[in-house]
């Protein structure tokens, strides 16, 4: 009876355990994989704070026009207070007949203020004319925030892309594990064949040998596919920003899917990406920032004009018991000009590094777009080898798996050989593989074609 018991408390704790194994697996779609990537990848998240950042800049980028009010307050305490020597006016001002005046110094020293002075108050300063600089500052900021929400949108539409690479990436290694398996199971299959042949007499022992190391040989390749199908979900896991030692599997299907994108022409995919990429088209903010950095650095040559208000007390005591009669107050107003009018050659040469900038992104836009052309030719010829393969691949898979069953039936038969079972099922496993291949490459270069033409907004 306590035996049945223990039998029964070891049966509950496996299943318990295997519950929670189960629990903590998590299984992702690629609509899933796409939610998770956006809400924990590190590099999406970078960008979206870059505009954030971009953002606050403008807001910084205004408070140079605005005016700026700063309060202060000092309280200053004299150790020793300084005494000067000034003539003595009393005796200069006594007739020279006054009593004892010939006893009185010429000079006097005394000594000016009191132990401690306190002052407070408000200075305002406002910025009437900076040469178009603060003007300048605030579109260069506008300007960067506009490119940042394009890098934003770049990184969003990479990690679609990659996102979906490295689910596909473990949908297929799953299949291939598959493939694999299927191969050594067919290659077993085949050892047990031979064997009984071997033992009736009807085959060779060089057949039997064959069949064991054609065993042999297979093993291997189902064990690297386990492992690159790990492998490829370690990848998944770091798109996805998921702790390394979270159990997941991935639930989807590769598909062939055409759809009405596919049927533009190379010249319409080109067309469409300089128009909608967004690296092309943060490269038009760019170049505006470059543009107006020229006026930034003429506006160094350029005077400037500032408002000043001073509104202030000061008091003086020997001691620290202020009152308010022991102030008195300071009113002023006054407008600055400030005319550069020799820098040491720096203002031109900031301006002649500007121009140059802006020459330099005028170059870089050319090599931008000519570029982004290439890329989009080499991925839709890309695309085009892909679709061919996998329509040539998907008859070959048919084709092999009957040229496999017949040679298996005419071997039995005593019509064929052993080689042309091995070779008949080395292209059965390169036919399926080659359709997986195909497939992958298909469903990729969808995604690719898209992201080079800035139209890869969502799953696909």
């Amino acid at each position: 009876m306590l035996r049945k018991h223990q039998w029964i408390f070891l049966l509950f704790f496996i299943l318990v355990f295997a519950a929670a194994e189960a629990q903590d697996k998590i299984t992702l779609t690629l609509q899933g994989s796409m939610e998770l990537a956006f809400k924990n990848n590190p590099g999406y998240q970078m960008a979206r704070k870059e505009v954030e950042k971009a953002k606050a800049s403008v807001g910084e980028a205004y408070s140079n026009i605005l005016p700026q009010i700063n309060a202060s307050a000092s309280l200053q305490h004299s150790w020793a207070i300084q005494e000067s020597t000034i003539p003595n006016f009393i005796k200069f001002m006594l007739p020279p007949t006054f009593p004892g005046i010939n006893q009185m110094p010429d000079y006097v020293r005394i000594a000016f203020g009191l132990e401690n002075t306190l002052t407070y108050g408000a200075v305002l300063t406002q910025p009437l004319f900076l040469g178009g600089a603060g003007i300048s500052g605030i579109k260069i900021a506008s300007a960067v925030e506009r490119a940042t929400e394009k890098n934003l949108e770049a990184a969003r539409q990479s990690l679609i892309y990659d996102t979906a690479n490295a689910f596909y990436t473990c949908l297929i290694a799953k299949q291939v594990v598959i493939v694999r398996e299927e191969a050594l199971k067919q290659s077993r299959e085949n050892y047990e064949m031979v064997k009984k042949k071997f033992d009736a007499g009807a085959a060779s022992k060089f057949d039997l040998m064959r069949a064991k190391v054609n065993v042999a040989n297979t093993r291997p390749d189902a064990i690297s596919a386990r492992n690159n199908y790990k492998t490829a979900l370690t990848r998944l896991k770091m798109v996805l920003a998921l702790p390394m030692d979270t159990e997941i599997e991935v639930d989807g299907a590769l598909e062939y899917t055409e759809d009405e994108f596919t049927q533009l022409t190379l010249a319409d995919y080109q067309k469409m990406a300089l128009q909608r990429r967004p690296e092309v088209l943060a490269l038009e903010d760019q170049k505006e920032i470059s543009r107006i950095n020229i006026s930034i650095a003429r506006s160094a040559f350029m005077p400037k004009l500032f408002f000043q208000t001073d509104y202030s007390y000061l008091g003086m005591k020997d001691d620290l018991t202020f009152g308010n009669k022991d102030f008195s107050k300071g009113f002023s107003s006054a407008i600055s000009l400030q005319l550069p009018l020799f820098t040491g050659m720096k203002n031109s040469k900031q301006y002649q590094k500007a121009k140059i900038s802006y020459n330099i992104m005028l170059d870089t836009e050319k090599q931008v777009t000519d570029g982004i052309a290439a890329e989009v030719e080499a991925v839709y010829n890309k695309f085009l080898e892909a679709k061919e393969r996998f329509l040539s691949a998907s008859e070959n898979v048919d084709l092999a798996e009957e040229t496999f069953r017949l040679a298996i039936m005419m071997y039995e038969e005593g019509t064929n050989t052993q080689l042309d079972v091995f070779t008949a099922q080395l292209g059965l496993t390169n036919a399926r593989l080659n359709y997986l291949s195909s497939l992958y490459e298909y469903q990729l270069t969808r995604y690719a074609l898209r992201k080079v033409t800035g139209n890869l907004n969502s799953v696909i």
